[in-house]
Protein backbone atom coordinates (compact mmCIF):
# COMPACT_ATOMS: atom_id res chain seq x y z
CA UNK A 1 0.00 0.00 0.00
CA UNK A 2 2.85 2.52 0.41
CA UNK A 3 4.63 1.87 -3.05
CA UNK A 4 6.66 4.12 -4.83
CA UNK A 5 4.01 5.83 -7.13
CA UNK A 6 1.57 6.26 -4.82
CA UNK A 7 -0.08 9.27 -2.94
CA UNK A 8 -0.05 10.67 0.38
CA UNK A 9 -2.90 12.81 1.07
CA UNK A 10 -4.43 14.85 3.99
CA UNK A 11 -7.34 15.80 3.83
CA UNK A 12 -7.54 18.39 6.82
CA UNK A 13 -11.21 19.76 7.17
CA UNK A 14 -12.27 15.93 8.15
CA UNK A 15 -9.35 14.96 10.15
CA UNK A 16 -7.52 12.07 7.52
CA UNK A 17 -4.61 10.80 6.09
CA UNK A 18 -4.85 8.59 3.00
CA UNK A 19 -2.61 6.74 0.61
CA UNK A 20 -4.13 6.76 -3.13
CA UNK A 21 -2.49 4.46 -5.83
CA UNK A 22 -3.55 6.72 -8.86
CA UNK A 23 -2.93 3.98 -11.11
CA UNK A 24 -6.01 1.79 -10.18
CA UNK A 25 -7.76 5.04 -8.63
CA UNK A 26 -8.11 3.30 -5.31
CA UNK A 27 -6.97 3.78 -1.93
CA UNK A 28 -5.09 1.62 -0.58
CA UNK A 29 -4.73 2.62 3.06
CA UNK A 30 -6.59 5.37 5.32
CA UNK A 31 -6.39 6.74 8.93
CA UNK A 32 -8.36 8.69 11.01
CA UNK A 33 -9.34 9.86 14.20
CA UNK A 34 -5.88 10.44 16.23
CA UNK A 35 -5.48 13.83 14.51
CA UNK A 36 -7.57 16.77 14.14
CA UNK A 37 -6.97 19.40 11.34
CA UNK A 38 -3.63 17.69 10.61
CA UNK A 39 -1.07 19.63 8.23
CA UNK A 40 2.17 18.21 6.89
CA UNK A 41 2.11 14.52 6.91
CA UNK A 42 5.24 12.73 6.02
CA UNK A 43 6.46 9.21 5.39
CA UNK A 44 9.63 8.70 7.22
CA UNK A 45 12.19 6.16 6.02
CA UNK A 46 11.12 3.85 9.08
CA UNK A 47 7.93 3.30 7.59
CA UNK A 48 6.67 5.27 10.34
CA UNK A 49 4.40 8.70 9.68
CA UNK A 50 5.19 12.13 10.90
CA UNK A 51 2.65 15.51 11.22
CA UNK A 52 1.66 18.15 12.92
CA UNK A 53 -1.55 17.98 14.82
CA UNK A 54 -3.32 21.38 14.82
CA UNK A 55 -6.01 20.49 17.40
CA UNK A 56 -6.02 17.40 19.01
CA UNK A 57 -4.34 17.70 21.37
CA UNK A 58 -7.19 18.80 23.63
CA UNK A 59 -7.69 21.80 21.44
CA UNK A 60 -3.44 22.43 21.23
CA UNK A 61 -1.23 21.13 19.02
CA UNK A 62 1.44 18.64 18.98
CA UNK A 63 3.60 17.22 16.51
CA UNK A 64 3.55 12.90 16.40
CA UNK A 65 5.26 10.15 14.81
CA UNK A 66 2.44 7.20 14.21
CA UNK A 67 3.10 3.54 13.44
CA UNK A 68 0.32 3.36 10.17
CA UNK A 69 -0.09 0.05 10.60
CA UNK A 70 -0.28 -0.56 14.34
CA UNK A 71 -1.68 3.48 14.86
CA UNK A 72 1.02 3.14 17.92
CA UNK A 73 2.38 7.04 18.70
CA UNK A 74 5.76 6.19 19.21
CA UNK A 75 7.01 9.93 19.54
CA UNK A 76 5.14 12.84 20.02
CA UNK A 77 6.05 16.60 21.17
CA UNK A 78 3.99 18.89 22.80
CA UNK A 79 5.80 21.92 23.60
CA UNK A 80 7.03 22.58 27.08
CA UNK A 81 5.43 22.76 30.64
CA UNK A 82 3.54 26.06 30.48
CA UNK A 83 3.88 26.29 26.75
CA UNK A 84 1.65 24.07 24.80
CA UNK A 85 2.39 24.10 21.02
CA UNK A 86 -0.11 25.66 19.34
CA UNK A 87 -0.72 26.99 15.84
CA UNK A 88 -4.89 26.72 15.18
CA UNK A 89 -4.95 26.52 11.14
CA UNK A 90 -1.09 26.08 9.79
CA UNK A 91 1.94 24.56 10.50
CA UNK A 92 4.58 22.43 9.07
CA UNK A 93 7.24 19.70 10.36
CA UNK A 94 10.35 17.96 9.05
CA UNK A 95 12.67 15.10 10.25
CA UNK A 96 15.90 15.92 9.89
CA UNK A 97 18.98 13.59 9.04
CA UNK A 98 20.39 14.06 11.99
CA UNK A 99 17.25 12.59 14.27
CA UNK A 100 15.81 15.99 15.42
CA UNK A 101 12.47 17.35 14.41
CA UNK A 102 11.77 21.05 12.91
CA UNK A 103 8.68 22.42 13.81
CA UNK A 104 6.96 25.28 12.81
CA UNK A 105 3.87 26.71 14.45
CA UNK A 106 3.17 29.12 12.01
CA UNK A 107 -0.13 31.29 13.58
CA UNK A 108 2.71 31.87 16.57
CA UNK A 109 5.36 33.15 14.25
CA UNK A 110 7.90 30.73 15.81
CA UNK A 111 9.99 27.82 14.45
CA UNK A 112 12.37 25.18 16.46
CA UNK A 113 14.10 22.42 16.41
CA UNK A 114 13.56 19.47 18.60
CA UNK A 115 15.81 16.49 19.73
CA UNK A 116 14.21 13.33 20.32
CA UNK A 117 14.18 13.81 23.69
CA UNK A 118 11.88 16.74 23.17
CA UNK A 119 14.74 19.15 24.09
CA UNK A 120 14.76 22.65 22.32
CA UNK A 121 18.21 22.28 20.07
CA UNK A 122 16.81 26.51 18.78
CA UNK A 123 14.00 28.40 18.17
CA UNK A 124 12.66 31.88 16.42
CA UNK A 125 10.22 33.79 16.84
CA UNK A 126 9.38 36.48 14.12
CA UNK A 127 9.89 39.96 15.05
CA UNK A 128 7.63 41.16 12.88
CA UNK A 129 4.34 42.29 13.96
CA UNK A 130 1.10 44.68 12.73
CA UNK A 131 -2.24 45.33 13.15
CA UNK A 132 -3.51 47.63 16.60
CA UNK A 133 -0.67 48.00 19.00
CA UNK A 134 1.03 45.00 17.05
CA UNK A 135 -1.16 42.66 18.08
CA UNK A 136 -0.93 40.73 15.20
CA UNK A 137 2.10 37.71 14.38
CA UNK A 138 3.87 37.53 11.62
CA UNK A 139 3.07 33.61 10.59
CA UNK A 140 5.37 31.65 9.57
CA UNK A 141 4.65 29.21 6.67
CA UNK A 142 7.64 26.84 6.28
CA UNK A 143 11.57 26.99 7.32
CA UNK A 144 14.01 24.75 5.85
CA UNK A 145 17.35 23.47 7.95
CA UNK A 146 20.50 24.37 6.26
CA UNK A 147 23.53 21.97 7.10
CA UNK A 148 26.02 24.77 8.04
CA UNK A 149 28.71 21.75 6.53
CA UNK A 150 27.18 22.78 3.02
CA UNK A 151 27.42 26.27 2.99
CA UNK A 152 31.01 27.05 2.57
CA UNK A 153 30.56 28.65 -0.59
CA UNK A 154 29.24 31.45 1.81
CA UNK A 155 31.93 33.59 3.03
CA UNK A 156 31.13 33.36 6.70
Amino acid sequence: MFKKGHILISMREIHTIAIVDPEHEKITWALTGMWAYQHEPRLLENGNLLLFDNRGNNGKSKVIEVNPLTQEVVWSYKGEPGSALFSKKASSNDRLPNGNTLIIESNNGRALEVTPAGEIVWEFYNPKRAGKDDALIAAIWDVIRLDPGKLDWLAL
